[in-house]
């Protein structure tokens, strides 16, 4: 019988996945000798056999591989075969043939939840249980290989009956890199702040849970972070959590115990349970049975952020109490990075937390948890993409010219490096508003280098002058050696959309809705029709601008930006009532600063045109969080059909689409005195969206004949917008191109940043 040598290669998050034991035991199976082992940036395979043995093998790594393993690149070649016996994992090596892709953390899985409740397992009761298919990966990852020893799991040495385990092929824990146990694992206790022992081990998570349910906040510390945690059924609890972290209005997520739980209270469909009980298991935004339960943890908001237990300490705690459900709020300060270290979190959180429930495992990344949402073609829109979903790499859709490196925006901030045919972003790194959140980006970024063996030739920053991230970005000690470039806010969303939807550099109409980003032509933009591709973009429509009286105070007071398209609309004249917070001489001055243009820049932000139509709704005057006023709007739709839209019109100044918007606002306020209801009115100015983009889409297909569209922006996580605006579109003849894997929000920047960079010729 014919026989053949191969010596594969394959790329991809093949490490901490249980890749090398399915190989080996794939190996084993078809009769095959030679070896398996992780390299730098794979894993290394050399085979001999049967022809038939050698081709069922590989198609068996190709369709068969474990689940959490993601194949980039499988490279074969014939090779003269050594002369072993056996099939054998060796020891990993430091090789490097391409770059190299870091695994996520995986969430507990159901055979070793499963022990930690069976009494008659080793690991009974123990926190840390896990094995090749779960568990902590990148947050504890010093450097690859992924190996125990460049793990946080180092300093804990397996006792024989782990070894055991490890070294049997059969064995769900073969070559599981951090496995452990109650005799050699990581152990959990319970402080009393400041530094106060209450308990250890099983007894520390019961007292955890008695705490909990006696109305405690306690800081838990779990994979990549400390959360907050308190009973989400304590109205006492959730206002004490409020006050405590000075967190007003802003939405608190929620763990439940399980899924009939969470039906109890929130809408749920199949294709979300399935979302809730992957291996990434994230925060789904669930629609409320009604807009107002937890109104104290989602206020105003028709839907409630959720997740399941992720961890063996979340599964033992709910097990050890009656508790139905948990806040689980990130570990900070607000607006600071996640705490990761025990020592950290008790000099900042003790003012907040009532007891910390620590374990002596090093957290190395800090990491949130992901936050998406399920839209009604069962798609996924991801909102913050972060633990379980991230480190990621995307295809190129293009050769990367340069080794790049896109350093995102200051508000969600992540960063992405850009080499050959791959785009690697970072996890969430979050609002770069102080110096600890400045210092972990820097941080972070040399994380990645280390982890990846990049380093940057060209780097690319957002043309915000007054940006963070630009500034770091442009200082002397930030990769002095590369050439830095400027990219455009707008022109990076659109082509980070373009990649992730493997388009080539091709001209598209980008439409890119907003909040704010800076413009060529030195305005804050935020409504943007776009023709570009990657070296190029042309901007040939947007909103009327207006005036923001008092600049930056007027994103968190919106009433201002409501006085001013008010103003806009009516003149003088406008009805004072609709601004129903101010005194008339408040709104004179303001009047006064916007005629004169006093501390009043032009802006032509779809999101403050949001902001504005909340306020006239009297929805509320002032904001606590970013998109908390179009938040609340959008919860008072009560379908995602379309409406009527209110009238707009359209004109044409030097070559731009000008979309006037004031007689929407007329239109609208006319609604307000007939008594309208907000649901209907609501449902009017989504739809009037959704038909600005439609006609000025058409306008400019008509001019340059692209019927390629491609939508980003923070305004397109509204679903009832990212639905109507692609079934629109594509109605009439568009092919529509939206986000997916990544967030439309700032979260993606970074990947449109190094794609612009990595492109240049």
């Amino acid at each position: 019988m014919m026989k053949k040598s191969l010596r594969i290669f394959i790329t991809g998050v093949v490490q901490g996945v249980g890749f090398r034991p399915f190989v080996y035991r794939s190996a084993k199976k078809h009769c095959l000798s030679g070896f398996v082992k992780n390299t730098v940036d794979g894993v290394l395979i050399e085979i001999k056999g049967n022809n038939s043995d050698v081709d069922n093998f590989l198609d068996e790594i190709k369709n068969s591989h474990p689940q959490g393993a993601k194949i980039r690149s499988i490279i074969a070649h014939s090779t003269p075969g050594g002369k072993a016996k056996t099939f054998k994992i060796l020891k990993s090596s430091e090789e490097l043939s391409q770059q190299p892709e870091i695994p996520p953390d995986i969430a507990i899985c159901n055979h070793c939840r499963d022990e930690i409740f069976d009494k008659k397992n080793r690991r009974y009761g123990y926190p840390f249980t896990n094995c090749v298919d779960c568990g902590p990966r990148f947050t504890i990852l010093n450097n690859l290989p992924y190996d125990r020893k460049n793990t946080s799991m180092k300093k804990f040495k397996m006792c024989p009956e782990c070894k055991k385990e490890y070294i049997l092929p059969d064995n769900r824990r073969f070559h599981a890199q951090t496995n452990c146990c109650q005799v050699c694992g990581p152990k959990v206790f319970l402080i009393c702040p400041p530094s106060k022992l209450m308990a250890k081990e099983n007894t520390a998570i019961i007292k955890t849970a008695k705490l909990l349910q006696e109305g405690k906040i306690i800081a838990i510390k779990g994979i990549g972070g400390f959360h907050l945690a308190c009973d989400a059924l304590s109205k006492a609890s959730v206002k004490s959590l409020r006050e405590r972290k000075k967190r007003e209005e802003k939405p608190f997520a929620v763990m439940a115990r399980d899924i009939q739980t969470i039906e109890e209270f929130c809408d749920i469909s199949d294709i979300e349970k399935q979302h809730l009980l992957s291996s990434a298991a994230p925060i789904l935004l669930l629609k409320k049975k009604n807009i107002f339960l937890f109104d104290d943890i989602a206020p105003h908001n028709r839907y409630l952020g959720v997740m399941l237990p992720y961890t063996g300490v979340h599964q033992l705690i709910f097990a050890n109490s009656n508790l139905k459900m948990l806040v689980m709020t990130s570990g900070n300060i607000s607006e600071e990075p996640i705490c990761t270290q025990n020592k950290e979190v008790v000099e900042k959180l003790s003012e907040i937390a009532d007891f910390f429930l620590f374990h002596d495992r090093d957290i190395i990344s800090g990491c949130d948890d992901s936050v998406i949402r399920v839209l009604p073609d069962e798609k996924v829109m991801m909102i913050r993409k972060s633990r379980g979903y991230a480190p990621d790499a995307i295809l190129s859709p293009f050769k990367i010219r340069h080794l790049a490196l896109g350093c995102g925006s200051d508000i969600k901030n992540t960063f992405c490096f850009g080499v050959d045919k791959m785009f690697y972003i970072s996890h969430h790194i979050g609002d770069l508003e102080n110096i600890s959140a400045m210092d972990l980006y820097k941080t972070s970024i040399n994380r990645y280098r280390k982890l990846l063996r990049f380093d940057p030739e060209i780097i690319a920053y957002d043309a915000h002058p007054d940006y963070f991230s630009s500034s770091i970005s442009l200082s002397d000690d930030f990769f002095p050696d590369c050439r830095k470039i400027p990219v455009y806010h707008h022109h990076a969303h659109i082509c980070s959309c373009m990649v992730e939807n493997n388009l080539k550099n091709q001209r598209v109409i980008g439409v890119a809705f907003d909040g704010t980003g800076y413009g060529n032509d030195g305005n804050l933009w935020g409504s943007e029709f776009l023709v570009c591709d990657y070296s190029y973009f042309e901007n040939l429509g947007h909103l009327r601008p207006i005036r923001l009286p008092g600049g930056e105070k007027a994103i968190k007071e919106i009433w201002r930006i409501a006085v001013a398209y008010l103003y806009d609309a009516f003149g003088k004249d406008f009805e004072k009532n609709l601004v129903r917070h101010n005194k008339p001489e408040t709104l004179d001055s303001i009047i006064k600063m916007i005629k004169k243009g006093i501390n009043s820049p032009y802006s032509r932000g779809m999101g403050r045109f949001f902001d504005a139509v909340s306020c006239i709704c009297g929805l509320r005057n002032t904001v606590s969080y970013e998109g908390q006023a179009a938040m609340e709007i959008e919860s008072l739709l009560s379908t995602t059909e379309m409406g009527k839209p209110y009238n707009f019109d359209i004109a044409d100044d030097s070559g731009i689409i000008i979309i006037d918007q004031r007689r929407t606002i007329r239109e609208l306020v006319n609604d307000l005195n007939e008594s309208l209801s907000l649901s209907m009115i609501s449902l009017r100015f989504h739809s009037t969206i959704v038909k600005m983009i439609y006609d000025v889409c058409r306008i400019i297909r008509k001019k340059t004949g692209i019927i390629e569209v491609v939508l980003s922006g923070g305004c397109f996580q509204n679903v009832f917008l990212s639905v109507n605006v692609k079934k629109l579109l594509e109605k009439n003849g568009f092919n529509v191109y939206a986000h997916n894997k990544l967030p439309s929000n700032d979260a993606c920047i970074s990947v449109g940043q190094a794609a612009i960079a990595g492109f240049l010729k």
